[in-house]
């Protein structure tokens, strides 16, 4: 080869060195100076994994300071995902294991793409069987391992599940919802009742572990630790044993109604609420469901149960579900009435069988009852009484007043989901009606009917306003937040959310006529509706029944009450859907009222393991009402 090819040659062999070797060093710049952090990070990763350590929601208690909610520990499995996934023989190995499908499994760690080097949690509440399958079987489960955490528990099961309501693991789409920094896609967070309407209280904050990891994924030294702080905790106003004896004795009553009355009787719901404060003291509703199930995962038999749509276990029926309130409406008729001076307690109306304007509707008894005045048309629920009473005060007049009652509107208490019911307007009607209006209409309104709607949770917050002459409180449910180490952060102070101001006569003659609906005795005479199933009860009780008829569905029974009578303490509102009448709502109300104020009482029809008979007192009037 000449020379000068020789040359150029080696000047061309050098130029390029020079290249490649520059290239080398701007490969080597770029990978220390920009992608350094990531590949460090990345090699950090691949030896070490940041275990979290999920905190524990707060506790539930109640107003006597036992758990209605609270934890225990359990073990879950988790999927440390580094962006590859499982092989398939792993992913079905690992799906035999949880019991899970492979598709499963694939979903639920697709649903948080986008969160590297974060476990991702497969199945909760693993079985020990479980544990140990996982655990010796690491080397053919890359990624894979089982991580300790705290289990929602509920003591009272389904007695209380409708107040406490339920938790799950978040969704990617609550994780955008929230908007709470806490949270990561391994939480737990609340879905019904308490457990969400308290949800930014009862969350903990989350601590978590440096782990130096093996080749299998297997912990080899800890490195650092940050423990978790728990959730506050919820001081609530239920008293445990009187929401256990509410429970029972709305589903025994329900089951008296199908199995000796032969009647429809399916659902139902009762509150108790202390009349001073609004505090509520019991709330159950039936049929009801068990959140454990929820927490600690469900088989399909529970799955159906629980998502059934025609027993629809998870409404909490107390303040979800509006009926018509029946013939429980009519003091706060008479309250409108009394307020506009469209009658006083000395007002004598004609007890016919049947109204003398069109369209002429009947009385419940359908009898001749005499001259009523107020408080006997209030114990004997005189339908005639009521529809002149109405036609008199003028739909508005009542609408108004039901409202300042809490008619058709939210009460506020702290659970989700609250309906708000429906007070009907003479505007109401002729929107319904193409402009027009139909004077008759105010007669079903007076009496409960037509197009009045109410929860059970406004008719005892109403009851409660009546034994308070006219305070009306909001209900409520939680007392007081605390700290884990036992600071107070929040405290609630009753609140009242109205007040009916009325001569004390006029509250006199509500109160004579509610005492009246507990007296035994004849109709027409000296009886009232509910009283034959308060028969020998060794306290006064006021109360009111109502039961309303909606078009091709079976009867909505309800009993208000409120007692002792003459010093209340409390009041009890029960709804039975499908009963018979609303006397037959009673015995519940009688039996927490046994309860409550320790009466032991001889004649209580619904009394656990007692020797009460379960037949129809004597003397019961039947008449839907």
């Amino acid at each position: 080869m000449p020379p000068q090819f020789r040359e150029k040659r080696l000047v061309f062999l050098a130029i390029l060195s020079v290249l490649l070797l520059g290239l080398l060093v701007t490969r080597m710049g770029y990978l220390e100076f920009v992608q350094g952090s990531a590949l460090r990070s990345l090699g950090v990763a691949l030896r070490v994994r940041v275990m979290p350590i999920q905190a524990p929601r707060g506790l539930i208690l109640s107003r006597d300071g036992k758990r209605l909610a609270s934890n225990m520990p359990s073990f879950s499995a988790e999927f440390f995902d580094l962006g590859q996934p499982l092989p398939t023989k792993e992913l079905q190995h690992l799906a035999a294991i949880l019991h899970l499908t492979p598709k499963a499994i694939q979903t639920i760690v697709q649903d948080y793409k986008g969160q590297p080097y974060i476990p991702v949690t497969i199945k909760t509440n693993l079985t020990p069987k479980q544990i140990t399958q996982i655990d010796e079987q690491r080397p053919d489960l890359p990624g894979v391992f089982v991580q300790a955490q705290p289990l929602r528990v509920y003591p009272l099961g389904d007695v209380a599940a409708h107040i406490v309501g339920y938790v799950q693991g978040i969704t990617a789409q609550e994780l955008k919802d929230w908007k709470d920094p806490r949270l990561t896609q391994n939480s737990i967070v609340g879905q019904s009742g308490l457990e969400y309407q308290y949800q930014k209280y009862l969350q903990g904050t989350d601590g978590g572990e440096e782990v130096e990891v093996d080749s299998f994924n297997k912990p080899v030294k800890v490195l650092g630790t940050k423990a978790p702080v728990p959730g506050d905790n919820l001081h609530t106003t239920v008293s445990a044993s009187l929401q256990k004896e509410a429970y029972r004795a709305l589903v025994d009553d329900i089951a008296w109604q199908q199995s000796v009355l032969k009647q429809p009787a399916s659902s139902g719901a009762v509150v108790v609420m202390d009349v001073h404060t609004g505090a509520v003291l019991a709330m159950a509703s039936y049929p009801s469901f068990n959140p454990n199930w929820f927490a600690q995962g469900m088989t399909n038999a529970e799955a159906k149960q629980v998502f059934d749509p025609t027993t629809d276990p998870l409404l909490n029926r107390a303040i979800t579900a509006m009926q018509p309130p029946g013939s429980s409406f009519k003091m706060a008729t008479a309250i409108a009435a009394l307020a506009t001076g469209a009658i006083t307690p000395s007002t004598l109306i004609q007890g016919l069988p049947r109204y003398w304007y069109p369209p002429y509707p009947w009385n419940w008894i359908k009898v001749y009852t005499g001259w009523n005045d107020l408080a006997q048309a209030i114990g004997q629920s005189n339908d005639i009484f009521f529809y002149e009473t109405g036609r008199l005060t003028g739909i508005d007049a009542i609408a108004k007043w039901a409202s300042i009652l809490g008619f058709g509107k939210p009460t506020g208490i702290d659970l989700p989901g609250e309906a708000s019911g429906l007070m009907p307007t003479k505007a109401l009607y002729e929107k319904q009606n193409q402009g027009a209006w139909y004077p008759g209409l105010v007669y079903s309104v007076a009496i409960g009917q037509g197009e009045d709607l109410a929860t059970l949770i406004q008719l005892v917050d109403y009851v409660g306003a009546v034994a308070e002459d006219g305070v009306r409180y909001q209900p409520y449910l939680v007392q007081s937040i605390t700290t884990p180490k036992g600071k107070t952060v929040y405290t609630h102070e009753p609140k009242v959310t109205s007040r009916v101001k009325l001569p004390a006569a006029d509250w006199q003659a509500i109160h004579s006529g509610m005492d009246w609906a507990t007296q035994p005795g004849p109709i027409p005479g000296n009886g009232g509706t509910a009283g034959p199933f308060f028969q020998g009860f060794p306290m006064q009780v006021a109360g009111k029944t109502g039961t309303a008829q909606v078009s091709g569905q079976p009867s909505i029974t309800w009993f208000v009450s409120y007692g002792p009578a003459k010093n209340p303490q409390i009041a009890i509102a029960v709804q039975v859907a499908g009963g018979v009448e609303g006397a037959y709502a009673a015995p519940v109300a009688r039996d927490l009222y046994d309860f409550y104020y320790h009466l032991k009482d001889p004649g209580n029809i619904l009394a656990p393991n007692g020797s009460a008979t379960k037949s129809v007192p004597s003397g019961v009037v039947q008449g839907n009402d």
